[in-house]
Protein backbone atom coordinates (compact mmCIF):
# COMPACT_ATOMS: atom_id res chain seq x y z
CA UNK A 1 0.00 0.00 0.00
CA UNK A 2 3.14 2.35 1.03
CA UNK A 3 4.51 1.48 -2.69
CA UNK A 4 1.46 2.24 -4.25
CA UNK A 5 0.70 5.89 -2.76
CA UNK A 6 4.25 6.67 -3.34
CA UNK A 7 4.18 5.67 -6.90
CA UNK A 8 0.74 7.88 -7.12
CA UNK A 9 2.09 10.95 -5.04
CA UNK A 10 3.96 12.57 -7.95
CA UNK A 11 1.20 12.31 -10.03
CA UNK A 12 -1.09 14.08 -7.94
CA UNK A 13 1.40 16.57 -7.38
CA UNK A 14 1.70 17.06 -10.94
CA UNK A 15 -2.39 17.64 -10.95
CA UNK A 16 -2.20 19.86 -8.85
CA UNK A 17 0.42 22.22 -10.25
CA UNK A 18 -1.06 21.89 -13.08
CA UNK A 19 -4.72 22.76 -11.43
CA UNK A 20 -2.83 26.13 -9.94
CA UNK A 21 -1.10 26.92 -13.48
CA UNK A 22 -4.65 26.78 -15.26
CA UNK A 23 -6.33 28.94 -12.87
CA UNK A 24 -3.66 31.44 -12.40
CA UNK A 25 -3.98 31.93 -16.61
CA UNK A 26 -7.48 32.14 -15.70
CA UNK A 27 -6.65 35.05 -13.96
CA UNK A 28 -3.79 36.05 -15.82
CA UNK A 29 -6.40 36.40 -18.99
CA UNK A 30 -9.52 37.93 -16.76
CA UNK A 31 -7.22 40.30 -15.62
CA UNK A 32 -6.05 41.71 -18.71
CA UNK A 33 -9.38 41.52 -20.53
CA UNK A 34 -11.05 43.77 -17.46
CA UNK A 35 -8.06 45.80 -17.75
CA UNK A 36 -8.41 46.38 -21.28
CA UNK A 37 -12.14 47.39 -20.81
CA UNK A 38 -11.34 50.13 -17.62
CA UNK A 39 -8.28 51.35 -19.40
CA UNK A 40 -8.06 54.70 -20.84
CA UNK A 41 -5.36 57.09 -19.70
CA UNK A 42 -2.11 54.45 -19.28
CA UNK A 43 0.30 55.34 -21.96
CA UNK A 44 0.93 51.38 -23.14
CA UNK A 45 -2.90 50.95 -23.45
CA UNK A 46 -3.21 53.54 -25.95
CA UNK A 47 -0.62 52.27 -27.80
CA UNK A 48 -2.31 49.15 -27.82
CA UNK A 49 -5.45 51.06 -29.18
CA UNK A 50 -3.56 53.56 -31.73
CA UNK A 51 -3.84 53.62 -35.47
CA UNK A 52 -0.25 52.01 -36.71
CA UNK A 53 0.73 55.57 -37.87
CA UNK A 54 0.33 58.93 -36.68
CA UNK A 55 2.05 62.75 -37.16
CA UNK A 56 2.90 63.26 -33.68
CA UNK A 57 3.19 61.50 -30.18
CA UNK A 58 3.29 63.44 -27.14
CA UNK A 59 5.03 62.78 -24.27
CA UNK A 60 5.58 63.83 -20.82
CA UNK A 61 3.85 64.45 -17.57
CA UNK A 62 0.70 65.51 -16.36
CA UNK A 63 1.22 69.14 -17.86
CA UNK A 64 0.80 67.52 -21.33
CA UNK A 65 -2.52 66.10 -21.04
CA UNK A 66 -4.70 68.95 -21.34
CA UNK A 67 -3.63 68.74 -24.70
CA UNK A 68 -5.61 65.22 -25.10
CA UNK A 69 -8.52 66.59 -22.45
CA UNK A 70 -12.22 66.76 -24.28
CA UNK A 71 -12.64 67.65 -27.48
CA UNK A 72 -8.79 68.60 -27.68
CA UNK A 73 -7.60 66.58 -30.04
CA UNK A 74 -10.13 67.06 -32.69
CA UNK A 75 -9.48 71.08 -32.35
CA UNK A 76 -5.79 70.53 -32.72
CA UNK A 77 -6.46 68.45 -35.77
CA UNK A 78 -8.45 70.87 -37.30
CA UNK A 79 -5.76 74.03 -36.62
CA UNK A 80 -2.75 72.50 -37.38
CA UNK A 81 -3.22 69.67 -40.14
CA UNK A 82 -2.08 66.70 -38.25
CA UNK A 83 -3.56 64.26 -35.61
CA UNK A 84 -1.71 63.17 -32.20
CA UNK A 85 -1.32 60.83 -29.78
CA UNK A 86 -0.65 61.54 -26.03
CA UNK A 87 1.38 58.90 -24.29
CA UNK A 88 1.95 61.64 -21.08
CA UNK A 89 1.89 60.13 -17.96
CA UNK A 90 0.92 61.90 -14.97
CA UNK A 91 4.51 62.19 -12.79
CA UNK A 92 6.43 60.75 -15.68
CA UNK A 93 10.06 61.56 -16.15
CA UNK A 94 12.70 60.95 -18.87
CA UNK A 95 12.59 57.44 -17.74
CA UNK A 96 8.88 56.57 -17.93
CA UNK A 97 9.05 58.71 -21.32
CA UNK A 98 12.17 57.05 -22.96
CA UNK A 99 10.07 53.38 -22.38
CA UNK A 100 6.58 54.46 -23.68
CA UNK A 101 8.57 55.39 -26.59
CA UNK A 102 10.59 51.96 -26.82
CA UNK A 103 7.71 50.46 -26.69
CA UNK A 104 5.41 52.68 -29.24
CA UNK A 105 8.41 52.28 -31.91
CA UNK A 106 8.10 48.59 -31.47
CA UNK A 107 5.42 48.64 -34.00
CA UNK A 108 4.23 52.12 -34.72
CA UNK A 109 5.38 55.08 -36.56
CA UNK A 110 5.00 58.82 -35.75
CA UNK A 111 6.71 61.99 -38.10
CA UNK A 112 7.83 63.83 -34.58
CA UNK A 113 7.55 63.93 -30.93
CA UNK A 114 6.52 66.54 -28.82
CA UNK A 115 8.70 66.35 -25.31
CA UNK A 116 6.75 68.41 -23.08
CA UNK A 117 9.38 69.10 -20.69
CA UNK A 118 9.26 69.88 -17.01
CA UNK A 119 12.58 70.18 -15.14
CA UNK A 120 11.17 68.94 -11.75
CA UNK A 121 11.02 65.18 -13.05
CA UNK A 122 14.72 65.31 -14.11
CA UNK A 123 15.69 65.93 -10.07
CA UNK A 124 13.46 63.02 -8.74
CA UNK A 125 13.99 59.15 -9.17
CA UNK A 126 10.39 59.08 -7.88
CA UNK A 127 9.33 60.47 -11.21
CA UNK A 128 11.55 58.38 -13.33
CA UNK A 129 12.23 54.19 -12.93
CA UNK A 130 10.08 54.23 -9.65
CA UNK A 131 6.92 56.04 -11.05
CA UNK A 132 6.76 52.80 -12.98
CA UNK A 133 6.39 50.55 -10.53
CA UNK A 134 3.34 52.35 -8.68
CA UNK A 135 0.33 51.43 -8.01
CA UNK A 136 -1.91 53.58 -10.65
CA UNK A 137 0.34 53.02 -13.42
CA UNK A 138 2.27 48.83 -13.25
CA UNK A 139 -1.26 47.19 -12.75
CA UNK A 140 -2.74 49.17 -16.08
CA UNK A 141 -0.15 48.02 -18.23
CA UNK A 142 -2.07 45.42 -20.41
CA UNK A 143 -0.37 42.18 -21.55
CA UNK A 144 1.47 42.27 -24.40
CA UNK A 145 4.84 40.85 -25.81
CA UNK A 146 6.47 44.08 -27.51
CA UNK A 147 5.60 45.79 -23.96
CA UNK A 148 7.63 42.91 -22.30
CA UNK A 149 10.57 43.48 -24.60
CA UNK A 150 11.04 46.88 -23.96
CA UNK A 151 10.89 46.49 -19.95
CA UNK A 152 13.73 43.91 -20.60
CA UNK A 153 15.19 46.73 -22.17
CA UNK A 154 15.30 49.13 -19.65
CA UNK A 155 16.33 47.07 -16.97
CA UNK A 156 19.42 48.10 -17.70
CA UNK A 157 18.78 51.57 -17.20
CA UNK A 158 17.22 51.44 -13.97
CA UNK A 159 13.73 49.72 -14.07
CA UNK A 160 13.33 47.67 -10.66
CA UNK A 161 13.31 43.74 -11.49
CA UNK A 162 10.15 43.17 -9.30
CA UNK A 163 8.47 45.50 -11.75
CA UNK A 164 9.43 43.46 -14.78
CA UNK A 165 8.42 40.19 -12.35
CA UNK A 166 5.21 41.25 -11.63
CA UNK A 167 4.01 42.99 -15.01
CA UNK A 168 5.74 39.02 -16.96
CA UNK A 169 3.71 36.91 -14.70
CA UNK A 170 0.46 39.66 -14.59
CA UNK A 171 0.69 39.61 -10.82
CA UNK A 172 0.44 43.23 -10.53
CA UNK A 173 -2.74 43.13 -12.87
CA UNK A 174 -4.53 40.25 -10.97
CA UNK A 175 -3.90 41.71 -7.69
CA UNK A 176 -5.10 45.47 -8.92
CA UNK A 177 -7.89 46.09 -6.08
CA UNK A 178 -9.01 49.19 -8.16
CA UNK A 179 -9.37 47.06 -11.65
CA UNK A 180 -13.26 47.43 -11.64
CA UNK A 181 -12.53 51.63 -11.24
CA UNK A 182 -12.20 53.00 -14.91
CA UNK A 183 -8.88 54.60 -15.03
CA UNK A 184 -9.20 58.10 -15.47
CA UNK A 185 -7.40 61.27 -14.48
CA UNK A 186 -10.31 62.68 -12.26
CA UNK A 187 -8.67 66.17 -12.79
CA UNK A 188 -10.05 65.97 -16.32
CA UNK A 189 -13.69 66.57 -14.88
CA UNK A 190 -12.39 70.19 -14.28
CA UNK A 191 -10.97 70.89 -17.58
CA UNK A 192 -13.86 73.87 -18.43
CA UNK A 193 -13.13 75.56 -14.77
CA UNK A 194 -11.06 78.32 -13.73
CA UNK A 195 -10.82 78.10 -9.84
CA UNK A 196 -9.63 81.36 -7.61
CA UNK A 197 -6.19 81.16 -7.34
CA UNK A 198 -4.79 79.97 -3.81
CA UNK A 199 -1.35 80.80 -2.29
CA UNK A 200 -1.64 77.84 0.20
CA UNK A 201 -2.45 75.71 -2.76
CA UNK A 202 0.35 77.55 -4.54
CA UNK A 203 2.70 76.23 -1.95
CA UNK A 204 1.33 72.85 -1.46
CA UNK A 205 1.69 71.72 -4.71
CA UNK A 206 5.17 73.44 -5.16
CA UNK A 207 6.18 70.97 -1.88
CA UNK A 208 5.14 68.05 -3.96
CA UNK A 209 7.35 68.72 -6.74
CA UNK A 210 10.21 70.18 -5.44
CA UNK A 211 10.51 67.87 -1.84
CA UNK A 212 14.47 69.16 -1.27
CA UNK A 213 17.17 69.38 -2.65
CA UNK A 214 17.92 68.01 -6.09
CA UNK A 215 19.35 64.61 -6.46
CA UNK A 216 22.69 64.66 -8.23
CA UNK A 217 22.07 61.24 -9.43
CA UNK A 218 18.72 60.79 -10.43
CA UNK A 219 19.43 64.35 -12.32
CA UNK A 220 22.50 62.72 -14.44
CA UNK A 221 20.22 59.54 -14.78
CA UNK A 222 17.27 61.33 -16.23
CA UNK A 223 19.27 63.75 -18.46
CA UNK A 224 20.90 60.23 -19.58
CA UNK A 225 17.63 59.12 -20.52
CA UNK A 226 16.84 62.59 -21.91
CA UNK A 227 18.83 61.94 -24.90
CA UNK A 228 18.62 58.67 -25.17
CA UNK A 229 14.99 59.41 -25.77
CA UNK A 230 15.83 61.73 -28.66
CA UNK A 231 18.31 59.06 -29.99
CA UNK A 232 15.43 56.89 -30.04
CA UNK A 233 13.28 59.09 -31.88
CA UNK A 234 15.57 60.25 -34.26
CA UNK A 235 16.18 56.63 -34.88
CA UNK A 236 13.01 55.85 -35.58
CA UNK A 237 12.75 58.60 -38.41
CA UNK A 238 10.59 61.30 -35.93
CA UNK A 239 11.74 64.81 -35.57
CA UNK A 240 12.25 65.92 -31.90
CA UNK A 241 10.81 69.02 -31.04
CA UNK A 242 11.05 69.77 -26.78
CA UNK A 243 8.83 72.76 -25.01
CA UNK A 244 8.21 74.01 -21.86
CA UNK A 245 4.71 74.54 -20.40
CA UNK A 246 3.19 77.67 -19.81
CA UNK A 247 2.73 78.16 -16.26
CA UNK A 248 0.84 80.83 -14.13
CA UNK A 249 2.89 83.95 -13.24
CA UNK A 250 2.64 83.75 -9.73
CA UNK A 251 3.33 80.30 -9.49
CA UNK A 252 6.04 80.18 -12.01
CA UNK A 253 7.68 83.03 -9.91
CA UNK A 254 8.16 80.69 -7.00
CA UNK A 255 9.71 77.79 -8.96
CA UNK A 256 13.51 77.24 -7.99
CA UNK A 257 16.42 78.01 -10.02
CA UNK A 258 18.04 74.46 -11.50
CA UNK A 259 20.97 76.24 -12.77
CA UNK A 260 23.18 73.23 -13.44
CA UNK A 261 19.70 71.29 -14.78
CA UNK A 262 19.07 74.02 -17.37
CA UNK A 263 22.81 74.01 -18.52
CA UNK A 264 22.41 70.74 -19.01
CA UNK A 265 19.46 70.67 -20.73
CA UNK A 266 20.98 73.59 -23.05
CA UNK A 267 24.03 71.31 -23.85
CA UNK A 268 21.50 68.53 -25.44
CA UNK A 269 19.56 71.17 -27.21
CA UNK A 270 22.89 72.72 -28.99
CA UNK A 271 24.92 69.13 -29.78
CA UNK A 272 21.10 67.58 -31.11
CA UNK A 273 20.37 70.93 -33.13
CA UNK A 274 16.37 70.33 -31.09
CA UNK A 275 13.84 72.81 -31.41
CA UNK A 276 13.82 73.66 -27.59
CA UNK A 277 10.78 76.23 -27.30
CA UNK A 278 10.27 77.93 -23.85
CA UNK A 279 6.43 78.55 -23.33
CA UNK A 280 6.25 79.23 -19.77
CA UNK A 281 5.75 82.42 -19.75
CA UNK A 282 2.90 82.33 -22.76
CA UNK A 283 -0.58 82.10 -20.44
CA UNK A 284 0.28 84.15 -17.48
CA UNK A 285 -3.62 84.71 -15.86
CA UNK A 286 -4.28 82.06 -13.51
CA UNK A 287 -8.23 82.01 -15.14
CA UNK A 288 -6.69 79.91 -18.00
CA UNK A 289 -5.64 77.32 -15.30
CA UNK A 290 -8.19 74.62 -13.64
CA UNK A 291 -5.83 74.21 -10.91
CA UNK A 292 -2.45 76.10 -9.53
CA UNK A 293 -0.59 74.94 -12.87
CA UNK A 294 -3.01 73.13 -15.46
CA UNK A 295 -4.24 74.52 -18.40
CA UNK A 296 -7.68 74.48 -18.65
CA UNK A 297 -9.39 74.59 -21.84
CA UNK A 298 -9.24 78.08 -22.78
CA UNK A 299 -5.86 78.16 -21.69
CA UNK A 300 -4.56 75.31 -24.16
CA UNK A 301 -6.54 77.73 -27.02
CA UNK A 302 -4.02 80.25 -25.80
CA UNK A 303 -0.88 78.18 -25.92
CA UNK A 304 -1.80 77.07 -29.62
CA UNK A 305 -1.98 80.83 -30.31
CA UNK A 306 0.97 81.36 -28.52
CA UNK A 307 3.06 79.15 -31.05
CA UNK A 308 2.27 75.32 -30.37
CA UNK A 309 -0.26 75.03 -33.05
CA UNK A 310 2.59 76.10 -35.21
CA UNK A 311 5.31 73.83 -34.22
CA UNK A 312 2.62 71.29 -34.18
CA UNK A 313 1.41 72.36 -38.24
CA UNK A 314 5.40 72.80 -39.01
CA UNK A 315 5.39 76.50 -40.06
CA UNK A 316 6.17 78.24 -36.51
CA UNK A 317 10.34 76.96 -35.40
CA UNK A 318 11.45 79.77 -36.29
CA UNK A 319 9.41 82.33 -34.33
CA UNK A 320 9.02 80.52 -31.38
CA UNK A 321 10.73 81.33 -28.36
CA UNK A 322 13.44 79.41 -27.68
CA UNK A 323 14.48 77.71 -24.16
CA UNK A 324 16.32 80.16 -21.55
CA UNK A 325 17.36 79.23 -18.24
CA UNK A 326 15.59 79.81 -15.05
CA UNK A 327 16.94 82.98 -13.16
CA UNK A 328 16.29 84.36 -9.96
Amino acid sequence: MQRSEARWQPRRIALFLGLLALLYGVLFVAADQILRAKSARNPFHRIAMAPAEVDWIVLGASHALPLSMGDMPKVIAARTGADMLSLALTGGGPFTARLIADRFFADHRASGVLVVVDRFTFLDERWNAGRIDDADVLPKIPADRRTLAAFMRAVPHGLPTGALAAYATGFARINDHDRLKRDVWEAEARFDTSPRPSPAADAARLDYLYPGPPDETARAAALAEFEGLVDLARTNGAQVVLVCPPLPDRFRARLPATPELDAALIDIVARHDLTFVDFEAAVPEPASYFDTDHLNRNGVGQWLDAGLAALLAGTGAARAPGFKARRR
